[in-house]
């Protein structure tokens, strides 16, 4: 009989997060459309059946749901400090989550602007590198609050390092692509090009997350720590194009099919997406 008043207590608690996890949802989107977007997503979404703010506004959920995950994992005493908690640490994930879309506005589509392409051009590719970036942040922000032992300002500075990691791999990303990315995603409107670029921001924020799970111990010891897994791990991603080169589309060229056709191929940018989200997973177990 104890085990079943455990089991059915276990589910009410799940229900109650669920159910402030899609007030959290709710808030978040509120923010979005009238603080950063400023636009009516009905409108966007359901009356011009805009593809390209679906897109933006799914990765924008998909990293409040991944930055939530670095609170639920915390432990709690009871189950209404565990809501208050996940309240409190939730208001905070999506002033973080607002803060890292200017960034990536401003820093990495800082040659764009995402607003106008995403809204009037609907343009699948910025909309792409946006959601990226959102999901990148979520990564960065699981990182940043999760654990007991380090402090707010602990997270601060992780969360602002991780960003600027962000935007270091979206000015590099060009150089070793042998191509202008931001002018394909702006002046062809090429998604290819877009969602190649935001399967590395995804990944550049999975090996920063795992960069910074350690447990903090001191300023000292625990960021040389991180900023040596961290260097190992991007060294190892860097990597990651040719070998997807090699082996996962042998005899053909990613960058070919993604910029030198007339219409660019959407699979080969998801496969050099997928190269770089799959190594990060496995450069993180391996760790």
């Amino acid at each position: 009989m104890a085990v079943v008043l455990n089991a059915i207590a276990q589910f009410g608690i799940i229900l109650l997060e669920v159910f402030v996890g899609f007030g959290l949802f709710w808030l978040g989107q509120l923010a979005y459309q009238k603080l950063f977007r400023r636009i009516q997503l009905n409108l966007e979404l359901f009356v011009k059946d805009n593809a390209a703010v679906a897109i933006a506004l799914v990765g924008y959920y998909l990293g409040i749901v991944i930055a939530l995950g670095g609170i639920l994992d915390k432990s709690a005493s009871t189950w209404q400090e565990k809501l208050l908690e996940l309240a409190s640490y939730g208001a905070m994930v999506i002033i973080f989550m607002l803060a890292g879309a200017w960034v990536g506005d401003r820093l990495i589509l800082r040659r764009c602007d995402t607003a106008r392409e995403v809204i009037q051009e609907r343009n699948a590719g910025a909309a792409s590198v946006e959601a990226g970036n959102h999901i990148a942040n979520g990564l960065i922000i699981n990182a940043a609050l999760a654990g007991e032992s380090g402090s707010w300002l602990v997270g601060l500075v992780c969360w602002l390092i991780g960003l600027g990691v962000l935007v270091l791999a979206s000015l590099l990303y060009p150089r070793f692509t042998a191509y202008n990315v931001f002018n394909e995603i702006e002046k062809r409107n090429n998604p290819a090009a877009g969602v190649a670029l935001a399967g590395l921001l995804i990944a550049t924020g999975n090996i920063v997350r795992v960069a910074f799970t350690p447990e903090f111990q001191n300023w000292f010891i625990s960021f040389i720590q991180y900023g040596l897994t961290l260097l190992i791990c991007l060294a190892s991603l860097a990597i990651i194009r040719w070998l997807a080169d090699l082996i996962l589309v042998p005899g053909v060229k990613i960058t070919d099919e993604i910029v030198h056709q007339e219409v660019p191929n959407l699979g080969a940018g998801l496969i050099e997406a997928f190269a770089y989200i799959a190594a990060s997973f496995l450069i993180a177990w391996a760790v």
